[in-house]
């Protein structure tokens, strides 16, 4: 195919995903209030187009005919990413602790048709060698949930499998009752934990073979293996980890595997595929991950050199005795929260909540809820892992944070009230005002969130906008015998009934009472 064939195909394929796939565009106003805007359709396609995006994508003739319409290649991308009307914002949590660390983990369906998202928290890896060893891993599925919540079952047994592997090499380490992972040969670690996720990823190929051949699913895998020694990251995908620290530095952080990666192009170049528009052969956006099987049909290639790799990159951080006084927590999160926070926007925020609540749950929810506000349209679910060293709340912080609450109360209820025509009221409207409002007062700016903002305090104005439109509402069908005027966003009012009281239920199998393998994408 000549340059500028490819030119113009690519740059077809990016219409067709930003204006056709990902539902109306996102923009932002000042307050950061997420609004919407259409936009033209990509332009109209030669008549030997489809030829063309066969040839260029190796699909067999009978894929892709010429009488296959527009409009039938626009629906089939859609459904690789469908969205509600309105976003489910139920939240699953789980938190535990144990003499090194406490965690709390949150996730939410948002936008997305289904949860995809599965995670896994082992506080203890086993009763004997693996005692002293945590694992915590977020898995972020794509096309079916099926390869995420395997992965959350299986993929840590498999990991101490590898473990105890090592062991059997090293006569020094067999007669250890707790094995540190200063004991162990990072290279040999990382070879075994390699070798680990390569079984696991073969094992689920061949039950998927046989038991669901049209399952395409697929799913990064961040993970973490804590002992006091070490915090080894494992990262396949673009789902991330960051370690922050107590003044609010970014310790360490995994990179994204994303297509358009010199090295990662390399490999999918050389293993006959291409890069399009930053995805694997114009469809999937991760370079590794675990499953996505007919990525991985070359059996004259190893796993890590497949179209799409299940190799995870390792990396640790030494909790030396001056280094771990400085480690305040780790957050694991998928790309629904990255899409929309920076590692240090996340960070700071954390760190600055830690002084408000010890509640690890309630800082993850609130995360939830300002990504979605901030305009994450994908399944969002993170782990945060707090150290002995993070910070505790304090009286003055606690004081501060509930003072603005109640400016931002009173401000809502202020504006909502001098309205005459309370029924045509916009909540986006209304949150613009109060923004615009307090933003002049410089001891309400000083006040808010590091890291977060105004958008961070949306739950706050949203349930006290919701219990006010609900009383206006309430006395207009009194008055009316029964008639009630609703818009658009009263329906949208009610996902949001419940925003600021953490849900704790859970769908997921609770294997012991150090673990938490969730579920939830069923």
């Amino acid at each position: 195919m000549s340059e500028s064939s490819s030119s113009s195909l690519s740059y077809w394929f990016e219409s067709l995903l930003r204006k056709n796939v990902t539902n109306t565009p996102v923009t932002r106003n000042r307050s950061n209030c997420v609004s919407h805007t259409a936009e033209r359709p990509p332009p109209p396609l030669e008549s030997d187009t489809w030829s063309r995006i066969r040839h260029f994508f190796h699909i067999p003739a009978a894929t892709i005919s010429s009488a296959m319409t527009r409009e039938s290649y626009i629906s089939n991308y859609r459904a690789m990413g469908q969205f509600l009307e309105k976003p489910k914002t139920d939240k699953h949590n789980a938190n535990g602790k144990n003499e090194d660390l406490r965690y709390g983990l949150g996730s939410m369906q948002g936008w997305r048709v289904d949860m995809e998202d599965a995670h896994a928290a082992v506080l203890k890896l086993d009763d004997n060698r693996w005692s002293t060893w945590s694992y915590f891993g977020i898995f972020d599925g794509h096309a079916g949930f099926r390869t995420a919540v395997k992965s959350a079952e299986r993929l840590h047994p498999r990991i101490i499998s590898s473990l105890n592997g090592l062991v059997q090499e090293n006569a020094n380490l067999k007669s250890s009752q707790n094995v540190t992972s200063s004991q162990l040969d990072f290279n040999k670690f990382e070879m075994a934990m390699k070798d680990a996720y390569f079984k696991f990823d073969n094992e689920w190929k061949e039950e998927n073979r046989n038991n669901n051949p049209d399952d395409k699913s697929g799913s990064t895998a961040i993970s973490c293996l804590i002992d006091l020694e070490r915090i080894y990251f494992l990262n396949v995908g673009d789902s991330r980890a960051i370690l922050v620290s107590t003044d609010g530095r970014i310790l360490l952080a995994t990179k994204d595997h994303k297509p358009n990666d010199q090295a990662e192009r390399q490999r999918i170049q050389e293993a006959g595929g291409t890069v399009l528009i930053q995805r694997v052969n114009g469809s999937l956006a991760v370079s590794r991950a675990l499953g996505d099987f007919e990525y991985k049909n070359n059996s004259n290639r190893r796993p890590d050199q497949q179209l799409v790799s299940p190799e995870p990159e390792i990396t640790f951080y030494a909790r030396q005795a001056k280094q771990d006084e400085q480690t305040a927590f780790i957050v694991l999160a998928c790309d629904g929260i990255w899409d929309v926070m920076t590692n240090e926007e996340l960070g700071t925020y954390i760190l600055g909540r830690m002084r408000v609540t010890d509640d690890l749950c309630e800082i993850a929810n609130s995360i939830l809820d300002m990504c979605l506000y901030k305009g994450s349209k994908d399944n969002m679910s993170l782990i945060i892992i707090a150290f002995k060293n993070a910070p505790i709340p304090s009286p003055e912080c606690k004081a501060k944070d509930e003072a603005l609450d109640n400016e931002i109360r009173k401000k809502t209820a202020e504006i909502y009230n001098r309205n005459p025509n309370k029924t045509s009221l916009d909540a986006s409207t209304v949150w613009q005002q109060v923004v615009t409002s307090l933003n002049e007062q410089p001891s309400i700016r000083d006040a808010l969130p590091i890291g977060g903002g105004f958008i961070s305090k949306r739950s706050v104005f949203e349930s006290t906008y919701d219990s006010m439109c609900k009383g206006t509402n309430n006395a207009t069908t009194n008055s009316n015998s029964g008639t009630l005027r609703n818009n658009d966003h009263d329906d949208e009012k009610d996902e949001h009934d419940d925003k600021s009281t953490p849900s704790n239920s859970s769908s997921g199998d609770i294997p012991s009472k150090n673990s938490t393998i969730s579920t939830l994408a069923q």
